[in-house]
């Protein structure tokens, strides 16, 4: 009865998700952000709407999924960032990013790990509760966007090591235990907190989101698989673990695709702008956020 729904609906689900990947794309490499606000409900809709999931299941598919989405996506706006960067003569800072990264893929193991503790033993209001906090963070992070004066272009601040240790791995920690991409956490930690310039810090944000994301979904694959058979019926179809192959491909395709269109774009705003666009988005994602927490809560 479920296999048949989604054949009847194929076409359907394909053109929600096809066009999901594009604004995913555009999303992610333009802001350096993740996209998984617009990704994690379209899933959730197709899941529940023309796949069979439970209500229940579909919410940790979509996030496994985003993460592992978010890989190739995040891989091809770096790819052309790093090309228009120099262009611009200017270089990818290795130093800082590696700094960064290498502690946000420790959180983002230990991130997951704890979501799979708590949602495991019934305690799904602890993460509801995060998200509201999560979506509080986003307001004040737009806030700061605003506020702050933008950084030139070419100018890096002094590495240290001990704030990037910590910051990177608090990130992880926060947005794989959610079950997200992480970008838009590491954006406003690297350009407020580390003061890396805004454009540097999209691309240092993209790039992070490969290693954080990596281990995230592999994560959520492997501790979800045992229930996804134990408890298949309440899975959508085409799901391994917290992992749905259709909803990659559908979304995944033509968001690598897109991606390589919305770094150009970056380069073309000044910090100013861009800064307030980011402001606008972080403001709807917060809203967003604390809105669905309060009332599922």
């Amino acid at each position: 009865m479920v296999n048949k729904l989604v054949f009847e609906n194929i076409f359907i689900i394909l053109g929600i998700m096809v066009i999901t990947g594009i604004a995913v794309g555009l999303t992610s490499s333009f802001f350096g952000v993740g996209g998984s606000f617009i990704m994690a409900p379209v899933m959730m809709f197709c899941f529940e709407t023309f796949m069979g999931a439970s209500p229940q299941i579909s919410p940790f598919v979509a996030f496994g999924t985003n993460m592992a989405i978010v890989v190739p996506t995040a891989l091809s706006g770096v790819y052309k960032h790093i090309k228009e960067t120099k262009k611009n003569d200017l270089k990818f800072p290795y130093i800082h990013y590696l700094n960064f990264a290498i502690p946000v893929g420790l959180g983002s193991l230990t991130g997951a790990i704890f979501a799979f503790i708590l949602f495991s033993n019934f305690r799904a209001q602890a993460g509801l509760i995060l998200k509201t906090l999560y979506g509080i963070y986003c307001i004040i992070g737009a806030y700061n966007y605003v506020s702050t004066k933008p950084k030139p272009i070419n100018s890096l601040p002094e590495l240290h090591k001990i704030k990037s240790y910590t910051s990177g791995f608090s990130s992880g920690f926060l947005a794989h235990f959610i079950g997200i991409g992480g970008g838009i956490i590491y954006l406003s930690v690297l350009n407020t907190l580390l003061e890396i310039p805004i454009q540097t810090a999209v691309t240092m944000s993209l790039a992070t989101m490969v290693v954080g994301s990596s281990i995230g979904f592999i994560s959520f694959l492997i501790l979800g698989y045992n229930d996804s058979i134990i408890n298949a019926s309440q899975y959508p179809i085409f799901s391994v673990g917290w992992f749905n192959l259709l909803a990659f491909l559908g979304i995944g395709i033509s968001s690598i695709i897109f991606a390589q269109f919305g770094s150009i774009l970056t380069r073309k705003i000044s910090p100013k702008k861009f800064k307030i666009l980011l402001a606008i988005v972080y403001i709807y994602i917060g809203i967003r956020l604390i809105i669905n927490g309060i009332f599922l809560i």
